[in-house]
């Protein structure tokens, strides 16, 4: 596929049509890569941990803890351990 180049400023763009965004998956921001005479375009890798804050947050605000506990069960509890 050829497309044209646009002139912006000092700058240079290009117009990637919707099909070819949503092939590659592209969303708001891309990484671009120099290899030899080529530009390579990539999705933005995403944060690792993006929205775990949040997930911290609400899960520290549970008033029932017991919901955490009760999924924890192991056999040293249960078989090693004098209550």
């Amino acid at each position: 596929m050829i497309i044209k180049v646009r002139k912006i400023g000092n700058s240079a763009g290009i117009i990637l049509s919707k099909s070819i965004m949503e092939q590659c998956a592209i969303r708001d921001e891309v990484k671009i890569e120099v290899k030899g005479d080529s530009i390579i375009i990539k999705p933005a890798p995403k944060p690792p941990r993006k929205n775990w804050e949040e997930s911290f947050i609400k899960a520290g605000s549970l008033t029932d803890h017991s919901i955490l506990i009760s999924t924890i069960s192991n056999n040293f509890d249960d078989e090693e351990w004098t209550w």
